[in-house]
């Protein structure tokens, strides 16, 4: 009887539309991620004609060896993200495998989150957090600019002399700011919705955004960005981005040409008082070399939602320490409403998939 390979329980709906579907259903049948030899032993059943994986699951990576293994009558890899960077999508086609991925439906969740990053670290939420806490290491800023100083760890909310410009750092509403994007899809536009809220309506900021190559219609898609919002909108090369953002947001997709864009070089470009947040995927900003700019004082601040390595990052983890980082773990899609969707797009591409139909949401490269 075909088949289709569940390796996560992907919420009480999207299985109910599963059940419904008419196939039968492997499934993971733990709440936790499965042994890769669990994958490889089911994907090579020549019952399963398609697969729901999950993004974040070292078990589920789309590679050679896992194309190795797939039976010929595999049709489908429905991928429970929008990323699809753990998928060799180019070699799966050569299989005839078409992949499958969630677009469009958490544009909203991830730029909420993206919108608190650009805030909290702005604002220094996390000192702030820390110095409740903790009594964290956080000297007062005699000037909005200036770099945290660090002090005996017995320092307590209470015994922080108050000064005028204690614990102060950049404002989202200062007049004619300078907002960079990296990658300029859907979320992007949805971050800029949002951000335009809090910025200067008599000076409001002017929109750089750098996309993979610029459009045979360049100018006209500008001029309708900056119609659309009512300021300046434009593409810009990476380094231009860099060079004159003061908050630069990272939301390109993972790939050879983005791995570590946001690397030394990168960031010696950017304005001393201009934070950085990324809520992409981690390897696109250099770990070691963000950490170094932040101690050197290269950058104000920088907000993480994804980091290299991750999930495996210690409490100890440079980053994860250093006063002017804030750090999440991957919480961009992490809302109920949210991952019900992704659930539903997840399993409709693999049903539709089996059935010899096309995809609602199909990766093409």
């Amino acid at each position: 009887m075909p088949s289709i390979l569940v390796t996560r329980n992907v919420g009480p709906a999207a299985m109910a539309k599963l059940e419904a579907s008419g196939f039968d259903l492997i499934v993971n049948p733990v709440d936790a991620e499965p042994t890769r030899a669990w994958v490889l032993e089911n994907i090579a059943n020549p019952d399963v004609i398609s697969v729901c994986l999950m993004h974040g699951q070292g078990s589920d990576k789309v590679d050679e060896e896992f194309l190795n293994a797939c039976n010929p009558n595999l049709k489908t890899v429905s991928t429970f993200s929008v990323g699809f960077d753990h998928i060799d999508v180019k070699g799966a086609n050569a299989r005839g495998i078409k992949i499958g991925h969630t677009p469009g439906v958490l544009s909203d969740s991830v730029a909420d989150i993206t919108t608190m990053l650009v805030l909290m670290t702005m604002r220094r939420v996390q000192e702030g957090i820390d110095l409740i806490k903790s009594g964290g290491p956080t000297a007062p800023l005699l000037t909005p600019c200036a770099r945290s100083i660090p002090l005996a760890n017995a320092l307590q909310w209470p015994k922080l002399p108050w000064a005028p410009f204690v614990m102060c750092g950049p404002n989202i509403g200062h007049p004619n700011l300078t907002i960079g994007f990296l990658g300029f899809g859907r979320i992007s536009e949805v971050v800029v919705d949002r951000l335009l809220a809090f910025t200067s309506k008599t000076a409001p900021p002017t929109i750089l955004y750098n996309s993979s190559r610029a459009r045979d219609n360049q100018a006209q898609l500008d001029a309708d960005f900056s119609k659309r919002w009512g300021t300046t909108v434009r593409r810009a090369e990476v380094d231009e981005v860099a060079e004159k953002s003061d908050v630069v947001i990272v939301l390109c997709s993972l790939n050879p040409s983005t791995t570590d864009l946001v690397n030394a070089a990168f960031l010696k470009k950017m304005k001393k008082s201009a934070i950085l947040v990324n809520a992409a995927r981690g390897p696109i900003v250099n770990s070691e070399d963000l950490n170094a700019a932040l101690d050197a004082g290269e950058i104000y601040g920088a907000g993480l939602d994804v980091i290299t390595g991750e999930p495996h990052v210690a409490p100890d983890h440079p980053l994860v320490l250093n006063s002017r980082c804030v750090v999440i773990p991957h919480m961009g899609s992490a809302d109920m409403d949210t991952r019900a969707a992704m659930g539903d797009l997840c399993v409709s591409n693999a049903i539709a998939g089996a059935k010899g139909e096309a995809l609602v949401a199909e990766v093409k490269v």
